[in-house]
């Protein structure tokens, strides 16, 4: 039998064709462009050279008004402009603010992430509960040493109503003392014989005092009872609080519990959707575009969606597993992968699940088998390539078929894969691989696709399949192949390639969500529960409080009624011996001298004794002061140790509360990163759009600005072509005034200078006859048309006179002979005045 090998000479090297294709299409982009943009500022500035050849001033003035408005309206444009910049400025900030945030958030959650692990997880949980322990125990503390300062409060009570006796008897012992005293007075003056009434009215009044203690003490008696009675109600109050105190804590402790339950079970359960979310999150499949198998002339846009389409997702647990790599001599860096034969079969496995997929989605029957054989035939090319570059090894695919076992049909896809430290890498590598092959292949005619696709296998049941890696440059390549012998490319069996159908994962994330939500639910309830039992213990608490803090009140109302009735008491005991003592001395005022100095005697005795009384009060009650000092020492210790016990509970609360947010933290770890990553990607998204935005701004405001700076250059323009013609029109007019000025001014000289006419000639005032002037109603112009003078009748000098009589005629007037023959009257006149004249000058 002939052997029929079919080998597909291709590589994988679409990236960096790519990447040249569109680098020159971008280049001719940008050559169009400045192309257009040149052309069009040569037109604009060859319509900017045109003026008119004549302008108005009207014209020039509509001119300016017009490009005034110009400049108006692009001020406008141009102030809102750079609002618009400004305020995409201020966005642009806010956006870097946004990303910087959840930047740090993104950064907590995945350092979280990483913390996550079942180990730490189930570690967190341990220290909770020895933490809840610890709580209970310190809780214990606490109510070990409330009671002890309860106690101690008791004992301080007690000292200080043993300090009021003992201060009673004191001040009985010294009112004692004085009656004693006041009874040797007595006896004395009895004695003496004076001061008779006077005794007599000491009797009396200590009778009234006597009368007034009684009443006082009876006073006394009945709030010191009134008093006992609400000591009593006050220690049942305390009672009833302190077993509300202790039922809402045993109901708190076991709600406490109940939910600490839940939450175990809240967090055993979304660690359950976490793994499966894992798991179906780790699933990568190609998505093949509808019509991909039938694909003619579409073919490249359906490679451009199916590019779209698809996207890998890293995998969490791929990523833990490390690839070894070699040093490459070109270099001397660590680069060249190194894979064991089980990380050979586990990406094989892997991708032969993908290509399964692909050829379920297109409708094939074929399907990738992989064996142990075709796992060697794979790493045989590999192993045996030595060929330099992206090209086929032509002698190792020949060979492959002596050394492993020969093949009816062969094909290889290879590509660049690049130095990989971990097989999530090495998936990615490629998936991506894989994606170019598919989709992004027309310059190889679609070759890879053929293969990878199973297009090319149509009609052979079973494609042996295995993936090498050229150990001197990291080339991956894809071989597929039908044996002539499948037993012998069975041996060992085929292996199980994993379904990257999530359809059963899918039904397992919907039950353990179902039932997280329950427990959810579950949770809610014992911590609603929890909330009430601790906010009820929390009332007992105080009630149970204020009911101490009213016995405590209630006992010190006591103590103090106790101490005014035995004061009163003793008031009336010291005024009881001041009356007896006075009612002796009445009675000692009729007895014999012996008597009387008997009596003084035995007051004197009575005296001591009652000193000695007294003394001995008196010791008593420094005991009983230090007893009080040291009881309300050992109260002070007692309530010191209380407020530490108390933060201590605190203490632990927080430590529990604490790693409660924890467990939550890392139970959610994996939702919880990826908002933080939604977050943080929109927040770039979002500042790159600001940017955008602003870029975009900032063109229209330099479009803007340009504008209005044009703008101005023609108001500047056309108000330059009015100043012209208005400094023209203000020459003109200068020049107009001047030409009148000088015409009067012509005219007034004109009519003091005066011609005189005789037949054809013309004279001056000097008589000087002149020529070329004409007389027109009697007045005289120039050759140039200009007034000169004005013919005058009047012959005002002599050489005047002679040069008209030279001229044998005399000027007329009216016509021409009557203006000459006036004149001759005229000159006559005067020659005969200037005769008279110069007589008398003579």
């Amino acid at each position: 039998m002939k052997k029929n090998i079919k080998t597909l000479y291709t590589a994988t090297a679409v990236a960096t064709l790519l990447m040249a294709a569109k680098t020159q299409t971008a280049q001719a982009a940008t050559s169009d462009a400045e192309t257009k943009t040149n052309s069009e500022t040569t037109t604009a500035t060859g319509a900017t050279t045109t003026t008119p050849a004549q302008v108005t001033k009207e014209s020039a003035q509509a001119d300016v008004n017009k490009a005034q408005e110009v400049v108006n309206d692009q001020q406008a444009e141009a102030n809102g402009a750079q609002k618009a910049v400004d305020t995409a400025n201020q966005k642009v900030k806010d956006a870097q603010a946004k990303v910087d945030s959840t930047k740090a958030t993104l950064d907590e959650a995945t350092e979280a992430k990483q913390e996550a692990t079942q180990e730490n997880i189930d570690k967190t949980k341990n220290d909770i509960s020895q933490a809840e322990s610890d709580v209970t125990s310190k809780q214990n503390e606490a109510s070990q040493a409330e009671s002890n300062v309860n106690t101690k409060q008791s004992a301080v009570t007690q000292a200080q109503s043993d300090v009021n006796t003992s201060k009673a008897k004191v001040d009985q012992a010294t009112a004692d003392v004085n009656a004693k005293q006041a009874s040797v007075d007595n006896a004395q003056k009895v004695l003496d014989g004076t001061d008779a009434e006077q005794i007599r009215k000491n009797a009396d009044d200590a009778q009234k005092a006597v009368d007034s203690d009684k009443a006082n003490v009876q006073v006394k008696t009945t709030d010191a009872t009134n008093k006992a009675t609400a000591v009593s109600e006050a220690q049942k109050a305390v009672d009833t609080a302190q077993t509300a105190a202790q039922t809402a804590k045993t109901n708190a402790d076991t709600t406490s519990q109940k939910l600490a339950e839940a939450q175990s079970a809240v967090n055993d359960a979304q660690t359950k959707v976490n793994s499966i979310n894992d798991q179906i999150n780790s699933v990568n499949r190609i998505e093949m575009p509808k019509g991909y198998v039938n694909a003619k002339d579409n073919i490249a846009e359906l490679g451009k969606q199916g590019l779209a389409m698809n996207k890998y997702k890293d995998d969490e647990k791929a990523k833990q597993e490390k690839i070894e790599l070699a040093v490459d001599p070109a270099d001397n860096v660590k680069s060249l992968v190194r894979l064991t034969a089980d990380q050979q079969k586990e990406i094989t496995l892997w991708t032969a699940g993908i290509l399964n997929d692909i050829r379920k989605q297109l409708g094939l029957p074929n399907r990738i088998v992989v064996t142990n054989k075709s796992l060697e035939f794979a790493k045989y090319i590999a192993d045996n390539s030595t060929i330099a570059g992206l090209e086929h090894d032509d002698k190792a695919l020949q060979d492959v078929n002596k050394a492993v076992l020969q093949a009816r049909i062969q094909a290889e896809s290879i590509g660049f894969g690049g130095a990989q430290p971990t097989m999530n890498d090495l998936q990615e590598s490629v998936y991506y691989l894989m994606l170019q092959m598919l989709f992004d292949d027309a310059y190889s005619n679609w070759g890879h696709a053929m293969q990878i696709s199973g297009m090319d296998f149509h009609g052979v049941k079973d494609e042996y399949f295995g993936i090498g890696i050229r150990p001197q440059n990291n080339i991956i390549g894809f071989e597929t192949f039908y044996p002539e012998d499948p037993a012998k490319a069975d041996e060992g069996g085929r292996l199980t390639i994993p379904s990257v159908d999530t359809t059963e994962l899918q039904a397992e994330l919907t039950t353990a969500q179902s039932d997280l939500n329950t427990k959810s639910n579950a949770l809610t309830s014992a911590k609603s529960a929890n909330d009430e039992a601790q906010s009820a213990l929390t009332t007992a608490n105080n009630n149970l409080a204020t009911a101490q803090t009213n016995l405590t009140n209630a006992q010190k109302a006591k103590t103090q009624a106790d101490s005014d009735l035995e004061t009163a008491k003793t008031q009336l005991t010291t005024d009881e011996a001041k009356l007896a003592s006075a009612q002796e001395a009445v009675q000692a005022l009729s007895a014999d001298l012996a008597t009387k100095q008997a009596n003084l005697q035995s007051a004197k005795d009575a005296l001591e004794e009652s000193k000695k009384n007294l003394a001995s009060a008196e010791s008593d009650l420094t005991a009983k002061q230090n007893a009080l000092t040291e009881a309300e020492n050992e109260l002070k210790s007692a309530q010191d140790a209380l407020t530490s016990a108390k933060q201590a509970v605190s203490d632990a609360q927080a430590k529990v509360d604490s790693l409660k947010a924890k467990l939550d933290s890392l139970t959610n770890a994996e939702p919880n990163y990826e908002a933080a990553k939604t977050a943080y990607d929109k927040a770039v998204s979002d500042l790159e759009t600001a940017q955008n935005n602003l870029k975009s701004a900032e063109n229209v405001n330099d479009e803007a600005q340009a504008k209005l700076d044009s703008a101005k250059s023609e108001l500047a323009k056309a108000q330059a072509v009015l100043d012209k013609i208005l400094e023209k029109e203000r020459a003109e007019e200068a020049l107009k005034n001047a030409e009148e000025e000088a015409k009067e001014a012509a005219v007034k000289r004109a009519q003091a200078t005066h011609f005189y006419q005789t037949g054809s000639k013309l004279f001056d005032a000097q008589g000087k006859e002149v020529t070329g002037y004409v007389v027109k109603d009697n007045q005289v112009y120039d050759a140039k048309g200009n007034l000169v003078g004005v013919v005058s009748k009047k012959v005002m000098t002599r050489e005047l006179h002679r040069a008209l009589v030279k001229a044998n005629t005399l000027p007329q007037t009216g016509n021409e002979s009557t203006a000459l023959a006036g004149l001759g009257v005229a000159l006559i006149g005067l020659g005969s005045m200037l005769g008279v004249a110069k007589r008398k000058r003579q």
